[in-house]
């Protein structure tokens, strides 16, 4: 395989293991501490076509699972002017694009979260018997009314997925 070519993937639609998955987050808060985070993905999948192109991905995200180790930082994000997540427990991913680079793919799709959306591009790579995705997300387009200064404006992503190929 050369250096600028991703690696194949076998046709058919490839599960993401939800038990063996983790999506985690950083973000700034007060300008200067960097909060860490998890939340547990709930499913997931990519399509990959009869030429080895990566074709779909889609993900789903609980929002109730969230944790950040401080309980009461985890229930004020909860809220209704944050994520919503009693109301909207779901957060979701899907591609609009994908494109080789380097040893693996650009992803490009609609982050969806609180009942509106935002672009998010993602990084890529095979690991292990799955992937790693990471990416930065805007979070002002998702419209939660909370000072920047308080919580920072861009959270950095990073999800290792194991995939279960398929059969």
């Amino acid at each position: 395989m050369s250096p600028h070519t991703a690696p194949a993937l076998r046709a058919g639609t490839w599960t993401v293991r939800s038990g063996r998955t983790t999506a985690a987050f950083t973000v700034r808060n007060f300008g200067f501490n960097a909060v860490p985070g998890t939340i547990p993905v709930r499913a997931g999948h990519v399509e990959v076509d009869s030429g080895g192109e990566v074709t779909a991905v889609c993900a789903e995200l609980d929002l109730g699972g969230l944790d950040t180790g401080n309980p009461k930082r985890d229930a004020d994000l909860k809220k209704p002017n944050l994520l919503d997540s009693a109301a909207r427990p779901g957060l979701a991913f899907e591609a609009t694009a994908v494109r080789k680079h380097g040893d693996g793919w650009e992803v490009t799709g609609e982050l969806r979260l609180r009942g509106t959306s935002c672009p998010l591009t993602l990084t890529v790579e095979r690991a292990g018997d799955g992937v790693r995705a990471t990416g930065t997300l805007d979070r002002a387009p998702l419209g939660m009314k909370v000072p920047r200064a308080v919580i920072g404006r861009y959270v950095r992503i990073v999800v290792d997925a194991e995939l279960e190929p398929p059969t």
